[in-house]
């Protein structure tokens, strides 16, 4: 070869690899003719964006991101629909949740012969054996269906399911009904001594157990009564439903122990069957060992991460369990239930503190709420600020002064507008006064509050539209924009679960997660939210669901 043609060779070789390290690597997604709505104030308006290795790599008009199609690139035209970051609830109870698709639910029944009825025909239907235990869900306490304040018997039940244990749980979580087989195999009987923070309601006549066990008295029929769990089974039952309305993370909070939900976290990982970023709360109970582990709030990877130390300090409003300061206006005599004396619930919180976690604590009533804060600052001050981001669960409500101190001392506010009630109910629970001291989202924004909007699924419905809707409509003075009811269910979720730093809005270097809308909530007509469907939700620049 002539001295030339080597020079010439040479030459091209070095310009295809020069040109081979210059050109951009194709994207592995690109949705494009979108309005997306990135959340991200410096940017908040593109056209079209790519995703490469799982990651957002470009925003722009759909001319200058088409530039990064390649042969494999899978393309999304968005026809002009709405784009948002993916949704991320900051509290559900993921697991019960899949576990609830599984189960009787006995909610909507607007008679009792109608409850009943399906009850029993549940039993022949599923071909039941006799001895076999029935979980599910039901609808009480209800003053429509059971007169006074709305609590039912074991008697409704033993009528058409005497020879199974049944075991109903009320909506939120906070109280059980069971038939007298239920009652016999929990070992509960006229006289059982009372559980600390909980309550077995016994007839006043007779003595007897009414069937009714709320708060930690559940413990007593959860411990009796088989209920067998495949944990990876629903699990996946879950993912499906959450991606199906949007979700691209959640909080889990830990009615399961926090231990065997990561052991199925683990495994669908490992087999790539997790479509759905968790952040995974723990029961008190297992702090010690976490501690001893060496862990910490926030460890994990973008699928799984340690989350909070999940306190129940109180009830539920429908429950009548709720910690309050007053006693409820339709009981009177009944402030609620705090599952906590103010010193442990202080020891406790400064523990977590101490060993750097976060702590989730439900406080739905306004002492419970107070109680709660007071723990938190006291930690705060006998340890520094962390930075750790403790949050108040449910934050129903707050007494006034109470409104500015989540702002003061770092404190989210995780809050759930779906499972308050209308405002007539509201204020027959609690009086004209202190029910427009519910849902004060407004109120603890001006205060420079941190919100993280949620469901508290399946304690209600898991859509985000629902609550979107909400938060936009309710009374005038607590009332958002959409604006704020968009960020605080993306970056106000992923702020309270330490990751606004990779999710919660649209920007380059951030996780490919989002979801494709049919109709611009920006826009739309408030009485057509509820309209509104996904069409695609997209996880880490894949498809985990399209309509």
């Amino acid at each position: 070869m002539s001295k030339y043609l080597i020079t010439n060779f040479i030459a091209f070789i070095l310009f295809t690899v020069l040109s081979s390290c210059t050109t951009t690597p194709q994207a592995d997604l690109i949705v494009t003719n979108a309005k997306i709505y990135t959340v991200d104030e410096a940017n908040p308006m593109a056209e079209a964006i790519a995703v490469r290795d799982g990651k957002i790599v470009a925003l722009g008009t759909s001319a200058e991101i088409e530039k990064l199609k390649g042969d494999q690139t899978e393309i999304i035209d968005a026809e002009g629909k709405l784009v948002l970051p993916g949704f991320v609830d900051s509290h559900t109870h993921a697991f019960w949740g899949g576990q609830r698709l599984t189960e009787i639910n006995l909610n909507g029944s607007e008679t009792i012969e109608e409850l009943q009825s399906k009850l029993s025909n549940w039993i022949k239907e599923k071909q039941i054996p006799p001895a076999t235990p029935i979980w599910g869900v039901g609808p009480f306490p209800s003053a429509e269906l059971f007169g006074g304040v709305g609590w039912p018997t074991k008697e409704i039940l033993d009528e058409v399911s005497p020879e199974n244990p049944v075991v109903l749980s009320r909506g939120g979580g906070h109280a059980y009904w069971l038939n007298s087989l239920a009652l016999r195999q929990s070992g509960i009987i006229k006289g059982t001594p009372q559980r600390e923070g909980g309550e077995i309601v016994f007839d006043e006549k007779t003595g007897e157990p009414t069937g009714i066990l709320k708060e930690t008295a559940q413990d007593i029929a959860t411990d009796a009564i088989p209920h067998p769990i495949d944990m990876e089974a629903i699990f996946e039952m879950a993912q499906q439903h959450a991606n199906a309305l949007g979700l691209t993370s959640i909080t889990i909070m830990p009615l399961t122990t926090g231990q065997d939900g990561l052991s199925a976290l683990q495994k669908m990982k490992a087999k790539d069957k997790l479509t759905i970023r968790t952040y995974l709360g723990h029961a008190p109970i297992q702090l010690d060992s976490l501690i001893a582990a060496g862990a910490k709030t926030s460890d994990g990877d973008d699928m799984i991460q340690t989350g909070p130390i999940k306190i129940f300090m109180d009830g539920s409003l429908g429950a009548l369990s709720a910690f309050m300061y007053e006693p409820f206006a339709d009981n009177p005599g009944n402030s609620g239930i705090g599952r906590y004396e103010k010193g442990d619930l202080n020891a406790l919180v400064q523990k977590a503190h101490d060993n750097n976690f976060q702590v989730a604590i439900h406080g739905i009533g306004d002492k419970a709420v107070t109680w709660a804060l007071d723990a938190i600052e006291e930690a705060q001050k006998n340890s520094g600020n962390k930075n750790l981001r403790h949050r108040i669960e449910h934050n129903t409500v707050n007494i006034l002064p109470d409104t500015k101190r989540f702002g003061e001392l770092g404190v989210v506010a995780s809050m759930q507008p779906h499972i308050t009630g209308n405002q007539e109910y509201r204020e027959r629970r609690l009086g004209k006064e202190r029910g427009h001291r519910v849902d004060m989202w407004k109120t603890l924004l001006e205060n420079n509050a941190m919100l993280a909007w949620s469901t508290d699924w399946p304690v209600s419905s898991l859509n985000p539209i629902d609550i979107i809707y909400d938060i936009v409509t309710r009374y005038e003075e607590q009332r958002l924009p959409m604006e704020d009811a968009i960020k605080y269910y993306t970056y106000g979720s992923s702020y309270a679960s330490h990751s606004e730093k990779t999710k919660g809005t649209l920007e380059i270097g951030k996780l490919g997660d989002m979801v494709i809308l049919s109709q611009d909530l920006l826009t739309v007509p408030v009485e057509d939210i509820k309209k509104t469907e996904v069409l695609y939700t997209i996880v880490g620049g894949k498809v985990v669901y399209k309509k």
